[in-house]
């Protein structure tokens, strides 16, 4: 196929993304390998699109704790070439393949109204892994009540969508329930700020198949659970999971 070729899959993929315009309004928080809070900052990320729907402007104005603020541009995003996939509120983008002596990183959320959650994880050059959950809500910033883990819920039932590089997306099928920790038990499993855990390897080796997890606790009646699957060479698909009690 023409590079050049657009896609009924990558324009819904685009129409997805759009559903996330506005400005988010969030905490970005890093945690250590042992779920303890490093450090913290606030954030707007905002996606908004052109007059003639032909691209996406997104800036992230940040502010410091030392109250120092930082605006960056990227994009903008056009219409329909994404490096990101969205797929029913979630949404994932990261490398491709893992280059040795290069950093690997990953973000992986979800939308549910106003609310946004994500985690993004950076294996850095010198082996060192840095985790960092950020939190958001349409127009305006909102402090919400804490949530117990999800493996103190039971009673799961879930459906899984997959979507593969190229925006093709299955129909759902039938999940069954599995703890996060459970996934793999040699992964680091970390229950984090806002509902957001995370299940990945603490180092990324070569030539062997892994999966990056994310899971956020919406409530205490829904899960959403976004996983990236890669082979022993790339990135080969996006599984979102759906779980509902």
């Amino acid at each position: 196929m023409n590079s050049d070729t657009i896609t009924n899959a990558q324009l819904q993929n685009w129409e997805s993304f759009c559903s996330h315009i506005g400005d988010w309004h969030g905490s970005w928080t890093v945690y250590n390998l042992e779920g303890e809070l490093i450090r913290s900052h606030e954030c707007v990320r905002s996606f908004h699109l052109s007059s003639d729907g032909s691209q996406m402007n997104h800036q992230n104005y940040s502010t410091y704790a030392d109250g120092t603020n930082k605006l960056e541009t990227y994009g903008p995003h056009k219409k329909p070439h994404l490096r990101s996939l969205h797929v029913n509120d979630s949404f994932s983008w990261g490398s491709q393949e893992l280059k040795p002596g290069s950093a690997f990183f990953f973000e992986t959320g979800f939308k549910h109204q106003d609310r946004r959650r994500s985690a993004v994880a950076r294996y850095n050059e010198n082996g060192t892994l840095d985790i960092l959950i950020i939190s958001e809500h349409l127009g305006s910033k909102v402090n919400e009540p804490p949530i117990p883990p999800a493996n103190q819920f039971s009673g799961w039932r879930g459906i899984e969508i997959k979507m593969t590089p190229d925006c093709i997306v299955s129909s759902p099928a039938p999940s069954s329930w599995v703890q996060l920790e459970d996934l793999n038990e040699n992964y680091l499993s970390l229950h984090l700020k806002d509902g957001v855990s995370i299940s990945i390897p603490q180092d990324i080796k070569s030539e062997t198949k892994f999966f990056l997890a994310v899971e956020w606790l919406v409530n205490p009646n829904l899960l959403f659970r976004g996983i990236r699957h890669f082979d022993v060479s790339r990135f080969t698909s996006f599984t979102l999971e759906k779980f509902q009690r």
